[in-house]
């Protein structure tokens, strides 16, 4: 029988086979099938280029280096956000050529392109260093290269204040006598090294690190290295993206959503790992200019930003199944945030929030445990009576539950619809580049990491005790679960040792609004009682 006890025990085991099942999926889940791999290009993963070569861009967020062989982006720097908690000197890196390959590439193939053969063309620009000026709207980078045949390729870059997209786009002049067809190709090309961003989550989970693309139907789909090195990609589909993920940031080619592409992605016989796509042939006439366009994204998950950039990149902020939670707890932590200016006091207001929406199903589990506390000598008078018959036991207790107008299941929906809550804020707080580095009060410093003196996780198992404490002693739970459920504090402590402190604020908060609810409830209805007693005594 379900009642309030094995309410919690079955909360405790769902969480745990949650997280036993998350480290399954990572190392045994079943392999998506793709298509052989259609090799669409050959472009080199280094240039010949020296540092004072590379064009150097800064905005407002970001620190950008382009080679002028072939026109890639190969650096970018984040301006703000630190690699290490309070360590102003070194900031995070996404893209790098210097002792290791991480770079987003874009070329033309055909007859007479730039990229048609190795080495690739040299662009040439106005200056190596652009910035972006304060209150300016834009930034344009332009590249250039002529061919023999007199047709003019123009690369031009546009960055914009306050955004992690980059608008690219290809003009082709032919001024040539004849007519011209090519291919426009981009790709994302990394080495296998860890960003030292992966600190494990809770028991020992990694964050992933790997490729992610949107498959028409399925919208996103995602495959580490060792699954690419399995099994390559060959996709075919209208618009979409391609990217790369690992913790909190992302970088990924977005082409115009109305063109037909080819998505690949292999691991190269270097163990370079490559996702790109590839579009239809441009035919540019004779003395025409046409143009291509993309897009590409690289920065932090912030799902604004995502959700702005191209349909579905926002699910590579990963919240897994639990995305239609998450997204609109995400949300609303922001938006507390706006006005309060810390993320713990946002994960406390989002915590009573959720347990205000939750009350009326709440009170019916208080007041099942109050009606079931009150029971508790009548179940000890029929354990004793009918203990060695439990089936006539179990009828007889079914007879006082329906007589008393109790509800022995009263207390296990609240629970249940708190379980995909307590495993979204997990996903969000764990993938939310916001609560990376964000102090609390005192000692927490960082939300998305543990407590590192576990105050947190001890005053959340003391109050887990209290509210077991309030919870009915069920005569007919089994020595076996009774033990389980008394030990059922300390297990949730040492579980919680090594989850992120902001998900540790959040259930010590829930832990605390359900006593003082659970209070409330037992007041209102003792007083109730005494009331209806003392009409009836004046009778």
């Amino acid at each position: 029988m379900l009642e309030s006890k094995r309410g919690f025990l079955f909360l405790a085991f769902a969480i745990l086979s949650f997280l036993l099942y998350q480290a399954w999926q990572k190392d045994y889940a079943p392999k998506p099938i793709k298509t052989k791999q259609v090799e669409a290009a050959n472009l080199a993963s280094q240039s010949n280029s020296s540092e004072e070569q590379l064009i150097t861009v800064i905005t407002d967020l970001m620190k950008y280096k382009i080679d002028p062989v072939g026109g890639d982006l190969v650096y970018a720097e984040t301006l703000n956000y630190n690699l290490e908690l309070n360590d102003e000197a070194e900031k995070v890196v996404l893209f790098d050529y210097r002792d290791r390959v991480y770079q987003a590439k874009s070329a033309l193939l055909g007859n007479g392109a730039p990229d048609n053969q190795l080495p690739r063309a040299t662009y040439s620009t106005d200056k190596k260093v652009y910035r972006l000026d304060k209150g300016a709207d834009g930034l344009l980078v332009p590249l250039r290269w002529q061919n023999a045949d007199g047709i003019t390729f123009s690369k031009n870059f546009t960055f914009k204040p306050g955004q992690y997209l980059i608008d690219m786009e290809y003009q082709i002049n032919n001024q040539s006598e004849n007519d011209r067809t090519f291919n426009f190709i981009a790709e994302l090309l990394r080495d296998q090294k860890e960003t030292g961003l992966e600190d494990k989550g809770a028991l020992g989970m990694s964050p992933f690190l790997g490729v992610a693309y949107s498959p028409e139907a399925e919208v996103y789909e995602k495959m580490d290295f060792e699954d690419l090195a399995e099994e390559e990609i060959n996709v075919s589909r209208q618009g979409g993206w391609v990217a790369f993920i690992q913790h909190y940031f992302v970088s990924s080619w977005i082409p115009q959503q109305d063109a037909n592409v080819t998505i690949n992605g292999k691991i190269l016989a270097n163990k370079q790992s490559r996702i790109q796509f590839l579009q239809p042939t441009i035919s540019v006439p004779s003395k025409t200019t046409q143009s291509v366009k993309a897009s590409l994204f690289v920065g932090p998950k912030l799902l604004e930003q995502l959700e702005e950039a191209a349909p579905g990149l926002n699910k590579t902020m990963d919240l897994s199944w639990v995305w239609w939670i998450g997204i609109p707890l995400y949300k609303l932590l922001n938006f507390f945030y706006g006005f309060l200016a810390n993320w713990g006091l946002a994960i406390i207001l989002v915590t009573v929030t959720v347990k205000t929406l939750l009350y009326p199903l709440s009170k019916k589990q208080y007041k099942s445990a109050h009606a079931m506390r009150k029971m508790q000598p009548k179940m000890q008078r029929l354990k004793e009576r009918y203990g060695d018959d439990k089936q006539r036991f179990q009828q007889e207790m079914m007879k006082m539950y329906k007589e008393e107008g109790s509800n022995p299941f009263g207390g296990c929906l609240p629970m249940l619809l708190q379980f995909p809550i307590f495993i979204a804020l997990y996903y969000v707080l764990f993938e939310a580049v916001e609560l990376r580095h964000a102090p609390f009060f005192g000692w927490i410093q960082d939300l998305s990491v543990q407590d590192p003196y576990f105050v947190l996780p001890l005053l959340m198992g003391a109050s887990m005790y209290l509210m077991q404490k309030m919870q009915p002693v069920s005569p007919n739970m089994d020595p076996m679960q009774q033990k389980m459920f008394q030990y059922l504090p300390v297990f949730f402590t040492v579980f919680m040792l090594f989850f992120p402190a902001g998900l540790v604020l959040y259930w010590l908060c829930n832990n605390l609004i359900s006593i003082a609810q659970q209070k409330y409830v037992n007041y209102k209805i003792e007083k109730e009682e005494a009331l209806g007693n003392t009409k009836k005594s004046k009778k």
